[in-house]
């Protein structure tokens, strides 16, 4: 039986891959050339990937996985649920806006690496961060029923900010305007309503306690 490749490795020259990629570009780039830029042997990259679709898949499955680290780094696990999902948001973009040149890179490796296979991508992205949404649809429907959050579709809800996100990544490729602006008018307009703040507590005087006479 043919031994599998180690996964951590895998990933390692996956990451290492796609750095040769953003210097040579991804267009025209053939398996040898990234064998020969990350030293190994063609044979070697082929036990590994055994084409460009492969490595795409590779390079796709580490970047959506340092994002997922990146962005629950920044969660607090005490906050309001809204606040959380706000954090969400900003942390998601955050996350690219470090690295402008990262989607755009993606795209066009996918194009090259998976031209044929764009339902495939997109649900395996999908599989891939799909219990983080189904655990944050939870935490919003249980928010809303314990009186945290107004009244509103948690599973629409969710999936209304993060096609916002999505939204203002785009805008910033194909138009270059700061994406921070739209999403923190939908945090203000949209988001915030929607939480219920916790009730101020009844003040009570301490009982006074005479010394005796």
């Amino acid at each position: 039986m043919a031994r599998k490749p180690d996964p951590n490795r895998k990933t390692a020259l996956a990451l290492a891959a796609f750095a040769a990629l953003r210097q040579r570009g991804v267009v025209g780039m053939t398996m040898s050339e990234i064998a020969q830029a990350v030293g190994l042997k063609r044979p070697a990259l082929y036990y590994y990937f055994k084409d460009l679709g492969e490595l795409f898949d590779a390079v796709l499955t580490a970047v959506l996985a340092d994002q997922q680290a990146f962005v629950l780094a920044q969660l607090d696990a005490d906050a309001h649920p809204i606040d959380a999902l706000a954090a969400w948001m900003r942390a998601t973009l955050a996350f690219y806006e470090a690295d402008p040149q990262l989607i755009g890179l993606l795209l066009q490796f996918w194009a090259v690496g998976r031209p044929d296979a764009a339902q495939d991508v997109l649900d395996r992205a999908r599989d891939l961060v799909e219990p983080i949404r189904q655990f944050a649809v939870q935490l919003l429907a249980d928010a809303v029923r314990d009186g945290r959050v107004r009244p509103c579709a948690p599973g629409p809800m969710l999936d209304l900010c993060v096609a916002v996100v999505d939204g203002c990544l785009v805008e910033r490729i194909s138009r270059g305007v700061d994406p921070r602006v739209t999403l923190e008018l939908f945090i203000a307009q949209v988001l915030l309503p929607l939480k219920i703040p916790a009730p101020q507590g009844v003040f009570t005087a301490p009982e006074v306690v005479h010394a005796p006479a």
